[in-house]
């Protein structure tokens, strides 16, 4: 008689007589538990190399969107990368490479680019992607009925700029699809930084079918399709934003990672302990008292790296009494910003003085007078600016600080208040959510307010080309066709070094009207735990989740 697992695990279904006798021997009984127990630890070790890969990412708060044309900062960021693929998308080194497109071309005058497409790449539902998906997708993001306020570095397409400014048809962009698999774009100027500039995520795809199906709600969980590695699963509001591989993905077998949870937590000490008991894997800020405890204990985990960021506060030069270039300087002069970094926050983050970071290729930046003055000097300087504006001990200067909601934020504008009170200044600081923040910053409506910004790609450019008159990211409203035209001709230059010193002097004409107040230049703070294999530090951000792979002890 022959007896499988199942017959041996339920003897009860069983009544033959030579199963009986079988039974009532000692052997057979033993043989019986030990085949039940193998079946079980089978199934249970099948079932544990079925269960997903999950990596657990940390972010500082919940982006606001994940419409790539419209979000915007380092929480959407990494979120959107995972997501969306353009013509090109970060490798591991985070370095822009080819990704829907498998060749390009570009003409003798470097105003007219060629892109040959996959001709396998797929929407997350299976839909065939093809040139007027990408034709799409740039309209849709140069568009002003869209409401993206990343359309700036975007004005060197044809016609970009009189799009925006609402003189010429969207249908006019330099962006053509030449043939299903072929994309042409048409540049008003040669722009030396063009390829990575299209790596930005703001140009990653998106699902035309799906939007003009569900408008605004397209990026629900369900609704949402992706040209990513990854697409979205669930978003559960201040809790957690759930990735889940995409099949159709072009390079789908090389993704060792079955699921990604994106965790905002704005308390970096909290972020911190769910680093410590597993909960994240990857944490990109710590508190900063922390550092040496972080050093001594878990140093293998700590990654510390330049980044092109800058924090800094804009001033709203619209409203009175900041349209006034007296007030304005001395509300920066006013600062000490080797105490924030040094004695503050202590992270390895250097104080700035002007708005660009240094850390790009061919930019050595600015020096402004103001930073070789001594800190008492300055302040004095700013109480005799205040004095000619009209303000002083009777009629002191008062403004309202915006911030977003976030402990190192907190004490970086308590100490910003004292600084500014020592010279007759009363700031009231307030303040409120980052997607508020957001709000009042693209609409005008504050004083001052506290603001971040990371290139999207690695050219001082992606920080000048917000301060253009036409650009959607000129915060402060600052105004000037000299600095308009020194960005113009930046890129008309051949010489490398010829084009750092238009772009210096550029700079300089922006600074030189204090329309913002740059603190400090940005360094990576990252955690990242020993499970996780691939990772790679970068200037230019951190690695899309489809290079990362865990090893769980």
């Amino acid at each position: 008689m022959i007896l499988n697992g199942a017959s041996l695990c339920s003897v009860n279904e069983f009544h033959l007589t030579e199963y009986h006798r079988l039974l009532l021997s000692g052997w057979f009984v033993r043989l019986n538990r030990f085949f039940c127990l193998f079946i079980v630890l089978v199934s249970v070790a099948s079932a544990a190399t079925d269960d997903p890969v999950v990596l657990h990412r940390g972010t500082a708060a919940a982006p606001w969107s994940l419409d790539p044309t419209l979000a915007a900062g380092t929480m959407a960021s990494p979120i959107v990368t995972d997501m969306y693929v353009g013509l090109m998308a970060r490798n591991e080194k985070s370095v822009p490479e080819l990704a829907g497109a498998t060749e390009w071309t570009v003409s003798e005058d470097g105003t007219v680019y060629t892109f040959k497409l996959r001709t396998d790449l797929r929407w997350s539902d299976g839909k065939l992607i093809d040139a007027d998906d990408f034709v799409y997708s740039y309209r849709r993001l140069i568009d002003p009925k869209t409401g993206s306020f990343m359309g700036a570095p975007f004005f060197v397409f044809e016609n970009a700029r009189k799009i925006i400014r609402g003189e010429a048809e969207v249908e006019s962009l330099g962006v053509t699809a030449l043939d299903k698999f072929t994309v042409e774009f048409r540049l008003t100027q040669p722009v030396p930084y063009f390829l990575e500039l299209i790596g930005n995520m703001q140009l990653g795809l998106v699902p035309r079918h799906v939007i003009e199906k569900y408008g605004k709600a397209w990026t629900r969980p369900g609704r949402m399709v992706s040209s990513g590695p990854f697409v979205l699963a669930e978003r559960v509001p201040q809790s957690y934003v759930k990735l889940v591989k995409n099949p159709y993905f072009y390079d789908a077998d090389s993704v060792q990672i079955d699921e990604v949870y994106y965790h905002p937590t704005q308390d970096l000490a909290t972020s911190l302990r769910r680093f410590r008991v597993g909960e994240l894997d990857i944490v990109l800020n710590y508190p900063s008292d922390k550092l040496a405890w972080i050093r001594e204990n878990i140093p293998e985990t700590l990654h510390r790296v330049p980044s092109p960021g800058t924090y800094f506060l804009v001033i709203n030069m619209a409203k009175p009494p900041f349209d006034d270039l007296r007030v304005r300087r001395a509300l920066n002069i006013a600062l000490d910003r080797e105490a924030i970094t040094d004695k503050l926050l202590r992270t390895g983050v250097t104080p700035a003085y002007a708005w660009t970071p240094t850390v790009f290729d061919n930019y050595d930046g600015i020096t402004i007078p103001d930073q070789l003055v001594p800190l008492n000097e300055r302040q004095e300087l700013a109480r005799k600016l205040l004095r000619e504006a009209g303000f002083g001990e009777d009629n002191p200067l008062r403004f309202t600080l915006q911030y977003d909601t976030k402990q190192e934020n907190r004490k970086i504008m308590v100490a910003l208040a004292a600084m500014w009170q020592a010279v007759g200044v009363q700031a009231e600081i307030i303040n409120m959510e980052f997607r508020m923040l957001n709000r009042k910053i693209n609409t005008g409506d504050f004083e001052v307010i506290r603001w971040f910004y990371m290139a999207s790609y690695n050219d001082p450019y992606a920080f000048l080309q917000n301060m253009d008159g036409d650009s959607p990211n000129n915060w402060p409203r600052f105004s000037s066709t000299e600095y308009d035209e020194l960005l113009y001709q930046s890129n008309l230059a051949k010489d490398p070094d010829e084009r750092q010193r238009l772009l210096q002097r550029a700079e300089t004409v922006f600074m030189s009207e204090y329309p913002m107040i740059p603190l400090f230049y940005y360094i990576g703070k990252r955690l990242i735990s020993t499970d996780v294999k691939g990772w790679i530090d970068s200037s230019r951000g951190t690695p899309p989740s489809r290079y990362l792979r865990l090893e769980r002890e």
